[in-house]
């Protein structure tokens, strides 16, 4: 099994092979970030949490759609 260790030297060996590089002057810190099993866990627990909240909304939304033609259905026959 490799561990974090490994993988950080493999990186460092590669960036040794390509030599030196230039560097501008508008470096990002986001462009040599790396996502790691973590940062893709929270965003998938995000994004699961959000799934359910639409499927709760739209739960929601048919109990109030099923309440109000019952409503008018009621109205309707009194007519």
């Amino acid at each position: 099994m490799i561990n974090k260790v490994d993988l950080k030297q493999v990186v460092d060996l590669r960036k040794k092979k390509k030599g030196p590089t230039k560097s501008n002057n508008n470096n990002n810190s986001l462009i040599g970030a790396e996502v790691t099993s973590d940062d893709l866990a929270i965003i998938g627990a995000g994004l699961t949490v959000l799934g359910d909240l639409f499927a709760f909304l739209s739960l929601v939304k048919v109990r109030e759609e099923e309440i109000e033609a019952a409503t008018e259905e009621g109205k309707s026959s009194k007519e």
